[in-house]
């Protein structure tokens, strides 16, 4: 008798009976009353005559709850991960079952990356009831963590590489072996020599069809269990029966063999496989991975003792103490003492932010100089930094995927091509009674002829040329897609400073005085890592001057400070410190830095963003391209104004913070396809809703690993020739598809009909592939 959950037999007294159903274990039974229960039970519809491992619920690891969080509206949060998801019907049969479990609120699992974002109410089911509602439809369950997770793609990674490295050598070793079989066809050849090198390609290619191929056997398997025909039951259908067909045919010495044809198909799909393995791979959720690296010890005041204390385990109240180099991580408020922040990652703000009592810190910023003790007022969790990125992984799933020309196609290709090859078979054999032979050959002949190599090769081919070529101009594309969506973009949105303008400051004017000594200019300059006294050092460019030790330094942040030696006095900062010191100075409308001894103006500086090399020659290639032309900035309204008349610009925004470029992205989205280049981690959340993002080398950690592309050389030049490697790329992927398309077309009724045999059917194929391949390569020049 069938269990009636699991579908395997079993002999009746083994089995266990319940209302008139036969079980074939506890498993079984629980799972089946649970499907019932919950009105589920078209889930056997779907898995039709198809059967499933008996249930196994494995004990529950008690450690799993400290990974249980709380949401702010008090329910518990876990993220799983789920293993066995073969499909979308296994996705729909856990989602199903766990949102209708009492007390779970929410359920989100990623079809990709088998990851399972559980909200549930902790007082109505607890965390060992939900994976053993998950394990009791037999799949496993287990608490996601980003090591775990690691491992198991890296381990995937490099199973895929060991069959990619086991199919390319027997392919070489084939073709040589074919090569002598051909040309011994015009030369004469003795029978038994022909016997020997028909069995060395049958011992290169079995290795290939099953070992290599068992990727194509399982997709078919799951494609075929849920009634679908996909490109990979096309492939493995064609080379199965080209591959039992040469066997007959070595054996009986009737026809000829075609098994380098075989090992061909299954090496050049998988290379395609592979491409897509190492996609995926690194879009694995890299957040995990910087959550990880951002997580780290502070120096946390308790009992008049600082102590070094995880981040995780600081409480609001706490007091953190802030030094020189400080990355801040925690949001708070300053209680004593100041310090000057680089707050360009969150902000985008070019001028640091100098902080003194009751002042707010952000976390995500970096302390430049000085010393200060700051309360904290969020949890880690729910500081502005740990927002964004948690924002960053709910995001994940809105951005814009274009789906391939080749799965459209290959969508009704495939089943139209098999149907093909089997009246093929039915006509020949049964309406010309030409016999089985000739049936099976004009049958295996047309799956050769027709099988989707070409097609196959098209897209990743040209992306994986296109790829290669972006590297040898320093353009990293982080998957093979995004070449494909590149070239459809018809908006670009910059960000200002580090994009379009250099993160230093240029000197616009600037006014020494006759008496001015340039060790003291030097000198006073030299005491602060402010990014204005850096410009200014680099634009005088004194690399030899004789320091002065000064006996007192003040810093006045936000203004200016001050230094002292013996009676003489020295001032630097901006005209409102001056005036504060007695010292009369015009106004100013940019960014400036004054010097003063003794109260006399020595020194007057006035700065302004430096335009990126080839922004200019960047926005006015994009206007040719048709492309509409954004600028959304951190900085103040003066600064993004007067970059955007430089650039001519007219669609600006200054003050955005991270959220106000996400939405604006997200508008726009709606109307076309976004490019967006960021390089802070206040343009995180832009890139990663924007259709394809840009970041720089030299940006934050944050906007490259939520970026699409990388531009390694650090400049705007590297991303026009992105442009046009991705416009020429899409255009012979097309170009590539016609052909691919129109050979099959007119290829395969002349197999259908007996007019060409296996022999000149694999010869052609493999020259339909050629072509393409030379046809890909033209992106290089």
């Amino acid at each position: 008798m069938k269990c009636k959950h699991c579908q395997l037999s079993f002999k009746q007294e083994q089995m266990i009976e319940k209302n008139g159903n036969y079980f074939c274990c506890k498993g079984c039974e629980s799972v089946y009353e649970i499907l019932h229960d919950n009105n589920l039970e078209e889930f056997y519809e779907k898995l039709g005559s198809q059967t499933l491992n008996p249930v196994t619920i494995e004990h529950i690891n008690k450690d799993y709850g400290k990974y249980i969080q709380k949401t702010k509206e008090g329910f518990s949060e876990i993220f799983l991960l789920i293993e066995e998801i073969h499909c979308a019907a296994c996705v729909w049969l856990n989602e199903k079952i766990l949102i209708k479990s009492e007390g779970v609120v929410e359920v989100d699992i990623n079809s990709i990356t088998h990851k399972a974002r559980i909200v549930f109410d902790d007082k109505s089911i607890n965390l060992a009831q939900i994976i053993q509602n998950i394990e009791s439809i037999g799949y496993k369950a287990s608490v996601y963590l980003p090591t775990k997770n690691e491992q198991r793609a890296t381990q995937t990674k490099r199973d895929f590489y060991a069959k990619l490295i086991v199919a390319i050598a027997c392919v070489m070793n084939i073709m040589w072996i074919s090569v002598a079989k051909y040309a011994g066809f015009f030369s004469g050849m003795d029978a038994d020599t022909k016997d020997i090198l028909h069995f060395a390609e049958f011992l290169l290619c079995t290795p290939v069809l099953f070992y290599t191929g068992s990727v194509f056997y399982k997709n078919a398997y799951y494609a075929l269990k849920f009634k679908n025909i996909n490109m990979d039951t096309l492939v493995i259908s064609g080379a199965s029966l080209a591959y039992i067909y040469s066997i007959w045919a070595m054996f009986s010495r009737a026809s000829q063999v075609y098994f380098d044809s075989v090992a061909m198909i299954i090496c050049f799909v998988f290379i395609g496989k592979y491409l897509e393995l190492l996609s995926k791979k690194r879009a694995l959720d890299t957040l995990d991975h910087l959550r990880s690296f951002l997580v780290s010890e502070v120096r946390v005041l308790k009992n008049g003792e600082i102590k070094n204390t995880d981040v995780e385990e600081v409480e609001i109240g706490d007091i953190i103490e802030l030094k020189e180099g400080d990355k801040i991580l925690i949001d708070g408020v300053c209680i004593s003492g100041n310090v000057s922040l680089d707050v360009s990652s969150l902000s985008g703000e070019s001028l640091p932010l100098d902080v003194q009592k009751n002042d707010v810190i952000y976390s995500a910023s970096l302390v430049l100089s000085g010393n200060a003790l700051y309360k904290v007022s969020a949890l880690y969790k729910d500081s502005k930094l740990a927002r964004i990125i948690t924002l960053l992984e709910n995001s994940s799933t809105k951005k814009a995927k274009i789906e391939k020309m080749v799965q459209q196609v290959s969508r009704y290709f495939s089943p139209i091509i098999l149907t093909c090859a089997l009246l093929c078979f039915a006509f020949t054999f049964f309406v010309l009674n030409l016999g089985f032979e000739e049936a099976m050959i004009r049958m295996v002949s047309v799956l050769i002829i027709a099988c989707p190599c070409a097609l196959a090769l098209a897209t990743p081919v040209s992306s994986l040329v296109a790829i290669s070529t972006g590297l040898k101009e320093k353009i990293l594309f982080k998957e093979a897609g995004v070449v494909e969506d590149l070239s459809k973009c018809n908006i670009a949105v910059f960000d200002k400073t580090g994009v379009l303008t250099k993160a230093s400051l240029e000197i616009k004017k600037y006014y020494l005085d006759e008496t001015l000594d340039h060790n003291e200019l030097v000198s006073f300059l030299s005491l602060t890592n402010h990014p204005v006294a850096k410009s200014i050092l680099r634009f005088l460019n004194i690399k030899q001057y004789n320091r002065i030790e000064f006996d007192k330094v003040e810093n006045f942040q936000a203004r200016g400070y001050k230094a002292f030696l013996g009676n003489d006095e020295w001032l630097g900062g901006n005209e409102k410190f001056l005036k504060e010191n007695y010292i009369q100075t015009q106004s100013f409308e940019s960014t400036h830095f004054i010097f003063a001894k003794n109260k006399v103006i020595m020194a007057v500086f006035e700065l302004e963003d430096k335009i990126r090399d080839n922004s200019k020659e960047l926005i006015d290639f994009l206007k040719n391209q048709k492309m509409q032309i954004y600028m959304l900035s951190g900085d103040n309204p003066f600064a993004v104004e007067r970059v955007a008349k430089k650039l001519k610009i007219s669609n600006y925004k200054a003050s955005c913070m991270p959220e106000d470029k996400m939405q604006i992205i997200a508008s726009l989205n709606q109307k076309a396809k976004v490019l967006m280049v960021g390089d802070g981690v206040n343009d995180a959340l832009a890139l990663s809703y924007a259709g394809v993002g840009v970041s720089l080398k030299e940006g934050s950690e944050l906007a490259m690993e939520n970026s699409d592309i990388v531009l390694l050389k650090n400049d705007l030049e590297s991303l026009q020739k992105a442009m046009k490697i991705a416009k020429k790329t899409y255009y012979i992927i097309r170009q590539n598809l016609t052909f691919s398309l129109c050979y099959n077309a007119l290829s395969m009724p002349l197999a259908f009909f007996g007019l060409i045999n296996p022999l000149v059917a694999a010869l052609s194929m493999s020259f339909s592939s050629i072509i393409v391949i030379l046809n890909a390569l033209r992106i290089r020049k």
